[in-house]
Formats: structure tokens, sequence, C-alpha cells
């Protein structure tokens, strides 16, 4: 009776899933609860999928009545041909797709540079590393080569783990980085199909693998630099070695299999501390159920942990000699205890309430509609189809619905909102969600007939179809390529293409970013945590807030104590003041603007590391800071000195090298 009720009872969590995905993932429960603002973008994607999706719908409910032959044989001839293929064939061809799709929209969209400061601190900590040091001594001018992300108090290197900036330095050192994330994406391919095959299929595997192959959210994350794509390739793998744990036979098997779930499990906390725990506990989970019926494998779980502890060791002595702890991470001696998850004033000055966390998990669900697939219909309710009809749901649904709902919940509980190129905190989640909108057809297939069934085969190939082939929409494939092409064209600067191009040598050249980055970098100057420095930055006008750290430089003495108090009492004094002239330091700051600005993170990561761990080489590239520059002559002023982020004339679009002139 007890384990009928639990039969019962487990039978109803894709029901239960269905239901909770519906209300965070399709009714935008975030819009609800923060008037409107958290997904702005919704009324619009709504009506699209309104239009689109349901003139789709109504063609194929059409063409299923009218075709009905021809529609059946055209599945079946499709899916034979599909199914023909020789496994290595298929997965070959697949694999070098993404990879080659993935390294063209590198080269298209970001020019193979790094447009995120996550991107910039783990390349620069990646040649800190290949430097052959775990970090450098302080700069003695670190205000000109200030960075978000990077610890550059008593030593200077990046806040991430040290395994994501060693996988880095590995493509640094072949002067191929920008290859390395679409190469674990063709990786990552061939383990979701290995999962997927040994879970439910050979027709799932590959529907799954060329779901996850022309997915656009993993194509450009895989364009970029993020740390994201190393865990999800990781997490792929432990993914598949549990299937194939499962399915282990012999002891030795089952050994190996849990070695390298070790391993991978290990090597991802290295990266994503946060990510490995989630997809940890989950595979540890499934495999305490296996373990209750073959009490045998308990060897094999020890050899995992074992296993799993070396990568780990590695990661804690390093930590002992950058953060001074061993499980003391780069995040928190950045940002301290505000920086964990849970309920508290996070480290810009606002409250991560449960209200918040609820927001948080409907924003990241609901941007999975949009930016995971391109699709005409929200990828969700595709999700939510497939489970609503699984009449006999397996062990591998409860794990994958476990891996989505413990990703979505952690990352509610972690105070960042953290977007780029889609919900990217659910990226380690995202075999969960390709997985399950491969098996919808598939499901919904199964319990229904006639023309409802065509209509569900063929929705998913068709919805793939006009994400890849609707050029002229700007909601699909070819119109997020465009929007990111014509986003930022000076990030897509190389810095090494410049320098060669302009005949550079011996050279410091200055990137002007604005009077908001000078102002962010006077502050961390000053001694004021990321944070803080961002509270000074909202308290008052960019002017307002120069002439309070400008009060703040000529004080006789130094006083850190109160000494943010003091900055945003002084910029809201400063702009309180009546005065209509404008004062000549912001003029001068005005002047600068007015000739052009360019990103510094394409040039950061392009300085050279000398033998004694200094900035040095050929080149320099440094932050512009105004008047401030001066400060440089005496260790800078053999080189010719050059800015870059000048327009050189009215209307171009592209800012120019050009000699600098004080």
């Amino acid at each position: 009776m007890r384990l009928h009720g639990f039969r019962r009872w487990s039978a109803a969590i894709p029901t239960g899933a269905a239901l909770l995905l519906s209300v965070f993932g399709l009714y935008p429960l975030a819009n609800r609860l923060s008037d409107g603002d958290a997904a702005q973008w919704y009324p619009h994607a709504l009506a699209f999928w309104f239009v689109f999706g349901g003139l789709l719908l109504v063609v194929l409910v059409a063409l299923s009545r009218w075709l009905p032959r021809r529609m059946d044989t055209l599945w079946r001839a499709a899916s034979a041909s599909v199914l023909r293929m020789p496994t290595s064939a298929f997965l070959g061809a697949v694999a070098l797709f993404t990879f080659v799709a993935a390294a063209a929209i590198a080269t298209i969209c970001f020019g193979r540079q790094p447009h995120n400061a996550d991107e910039v601190a783990q390349l620069f900590h990646a040649k800190i590393l290949l430097s052959g040091r775990l970090a450098l001594p302080p700069d003695p001018n670190p205000e000109f080569f200030g960075m978000d992300n990077m610890i550059d108090v008593g030593k200077w290197y990046s806040q991430f783990p040290v395994g994501g900036p060693a996988l880095l330095a590995l493509g640094v050192a072949l002067d191929a980085a920008w290859l390395l994330n679409p190469l674990l994406l063709a990786l990552t391919v061939v383990s979701l199909h290995e999962f997927a095959r040994r879970a439910y299929g050979e027709a799932v595997a590959r529907a799954a693998a060329l779901l996850l192959a022309l997915c656009p959210f993993a194509l450009f994350m895989a364009a970029s630099f993020m740390n994201h794509m190393p865990v999800l390739w990781l997490a792929s793998v432990s993914m598949a070695q549990v299937a194939a744990w499962t399915d282990a036979e012999r002891p030795r098997d089952s050994f190996r299999t849990a070695a390298t779930i070790g391993l991978a499990l290990g090597a991802a906390f290295t990266i994503r501390p946060l990510d490995a725990i989630v997809v940890a506990a989950v595979i540890g989970g499934m495999q305490l159920t296996q373990m209750r019926r073959n009490k045998a494998r308990v060897g094999s779980i020890v050899c995992e942990v074992v296993a799993g502890l070396i990568p780990l060791a590695a990661l804690f002595s390093v930590n002992m000699r950058t953060t001074g702890a061993p499980l003391r991470l780069g995040y928190e001696v950045l940002y301290g205890n505000a920086h964990q998850l849970g309920f508290h004033v996070d480290p810009y000055g606002t409250l991560h309430s449960p209200l918040r966390a609820l927001v948080f998990a409907s924003k990241y669900l609901l941007e999975l509609n949009l930016f995971a697939f391109e699709w005409p219909l929200p990828a969700m309710a595709i999700v939510i189809a497939g489970l609503l009809a699984l009449r006999a749901p397996t062990k591998w649904d409860y794990f994958l619905i476990a891996l989505l709902v413990a990703q979505v919940v952690a990352y509610a509980l972690y105070w960042h909102d953290g977007s780029f190129r889609g919900p990217r905190f659910l990226f380690t989640a995202l075999p969960a969600v390709v997985i399950f909108a491969a098996r919808a057809p598939f499901a919904v297939a199964d319990v229904t007939r006639g023309v409802t069934r065509r209509v569900v085969l063929f929705a998913l190939p068709v919805c793939v179809l006009f994400a890849w082939l609707a050029y002229g929409f700007s909601d699909s494939v070819p119109g997020r390529i465009r929007m990111y092409r014509r986003a930022s064209p000076v990030g897509r600067v190389d810095a090494v293409t410049l320098a060669r191009d302009a005949s550079l040598h011996h050279a410091l050249v200055f990137v002007n970013e604005g009077r908001e980055a000078r102002n962010l970098h006077y502050l961390w100057t000053l001694g004021l945590g990321r944070g803080d420095a961002a509270r000074v930055m909202v308290s008052a006008s960019s002017c307002a807030v120069r002439l309070s750290i400008d009060d703040e430089e000529k004080l006789t003495t130094v006083r850190a104590a109160g000494r943010l108090a003091r900055l945003v009492r002084g910029a809201l004094a400063h702009d309180q003041s009546s005065s209509s002239a404008i004062p000549e330091l912001c003029a001068a700051d005005d002047r600068l603007d007015e000739k052009g600005s360019a990103s510094y993170a394409p040039f950061f990561p392009a300085n050279s590391i000398d033998a004694n761990g200094r900035i040095g080489g050929d080149v320099v590239y440094v932050l512009e800071l105004g008047a401030h520059d001066e400060v440089l002559r005496a260790r800078f002023g053999d080189r010719r000195w050059y800015r870059f982020g000048q327009l050189r004339a009215r209307g171009d679009s592209l800012p120019t090298l050009m000699p600098y002139k004080p």
C-alpha cells in the first residue's frame, strides 16, 4: 500500500512541475510583482506568439486536414532519413555544425572580443596564470587598469575561481581562446546525445542533439568567453556518465563512470561552484535511489567522491595562496558576506527579499521562452505540454525536473540579476529544457491521434525552420544576429589588429570610456569597494559625483573612515547647488567626451605581463582619466602616447587612434 501511494505521488510530479512552470514561466508573474519592470518585452513577445504562433498552428491544422497522407508520408520519410544515418556520422555532422555556427557568430556578431566584465576579468586572469603566477602584485597606478570583477588590493587577480581562467589559459596560449567555447558546445552535443539515448532512446537523443545545435541561446553563449559554457559541458559529461553508471553491470564500469562523474563535477566546482553543487545534488539524489536497489555500488560512490576531491584540492590550494583561506572565494574578497546566497542587503545596498527572489525566478523562466530557441511559440509552453502528456514518467523525467527546478531555486536565492544573451543563470539547466522540448512531440503524439497528432509532430520542426529562416523578423535567429552586430561596433575592435595596422611600437594607448567610467575608477582608487562605489554613482549627477571625488582627494589627511558617507553627502550638496555655471572640472569632462569614447573591454586583457609581474610589453593600454593622465609620465614617458575613442569627424561611427594631445 505504501509503495503504491508513493508511485501515485511520484507520478504527479510532472503535472506539478508543469503547473509551476505555467505560473512562473508562462504567466508573467515577474511583471505582476514588479509593476511590469522585470520583463518589459513580454507584451511584445505575447503578441508575436499569438499572431505568428497562432498562424503557424492554423496552417498546420489545415494541412493536416486536407493532406493527411502526405503529412504522414513526409513525417515518416524525414524521421527515417535522420535515424538511418550511422550514429558517428550523425553526431560528427551535428557537432561540426555547432562548432562552425558558434565560431561564425563569435566573429560576425562579437569580433572575437570580450563584451562583458566577466569575460574581460577571466581573460586577464588567464594571462596572469600564463605568466607563471597565481596573482600579480598590485599595480602602482591601479586607477588606469581598473576593471570590474578584478581584485587589486594586496594581490591582483579576478574574483572568479581559478578553474575558468585556467581553462581559458589553454586557449590564450594557442592564440585561439575564442574557439574554446564553440568547441565545448560541440562536445556538449555529443554528451547530451549519449545521456538522452540511454534515458529515452535514439529518436529523442537525435532530436535533442539537433535542438541543442540549433539553440540560439547556446550558440550565442558559446560565442563568448563566459565560464557558463565549460560548466555546461562538464554537467553534460556527468549526466551521460550517471546514465551509464545506472546501466553498468560490471563493477569495473561502475567505478570508471563514477570516477568520471567525480572529476567532472569537481572541475565544474572550480569554475562555477553553485552550478556544480546543484548538479552534484541532483546526480547524488539519483545515485542514492539506485543504491537502494544495488548496495554493491557503494564502493563506486567512494571512488566518485575521491575523484571529485582532486580538483577541489587544487582549488583550495590556490585559494590559500590568493584569498587567504581554502574555502574563501574571490567573490567574498570583493564583496564580503553580502555576496552570499539568501535574503539580505546585497553589495549594492538593495535588499534581496523573498519577493525579489520570486521575481528573479519568474523572469529567468520567462526569458527562456524568448531567448532559448527564438520560436514563434513559447518554449515553456512546449515543455509544459510534454510534461502534461507523460503517462508513465521515468526516473530520468524526475531527474531533469529536479535539475531545472533546483537551478531556478538556487539562482532565485542569489542577489544578482543574471542576464547575458539570455538567462545565463539557467544555462546549466539547458539540457533539461532541450530534452523536454525534444521529447514533447513524442509524448503528446503518444496520447493523441489524427489531426492533433500531425500538428504536434510538425509544430517543433516548423518552429525551428521559422526561427532560422525568418530573415525579416527581429524575433528570429537572423534578427538576433543583426541586433548583436549593430549593438556595439566599437566592442568588436581588436587591440592587436589595431596596433599592427597602425604600426604601433613602444606605445601607450589611452582608451576613453567616458565620464561615468572615470568617476567609477576614481572611486575605486579612493578605496571604495565595487558596491559602495556604485551607491555613490547613483546618489547624484555625474558632475556632482566628480566634484565630490575632487573634494575628497583634496583632504590634507587621509581619512578612510566615513568616506562613503562624505562622498554621498558631498555629491548631494553639489547637486543642490544653485549655481548655473558648469564647474571647470565638469566642463573638461564634457570636452573630452564630446570627442568620442570607446570600450576598454577589448583592450585590458590585451596587455602583456612582464617578468616582474607588471604591465609591460610593446603596447600598453590604459584608461583615459583626463588631466590625471600626467602621473604616468614618470612610468611611461619614454613611449609614444595615443588616444583611442575620439571620432575623426562628426558623424563617424567608429573611433580612431590618434596622437595624444594634452
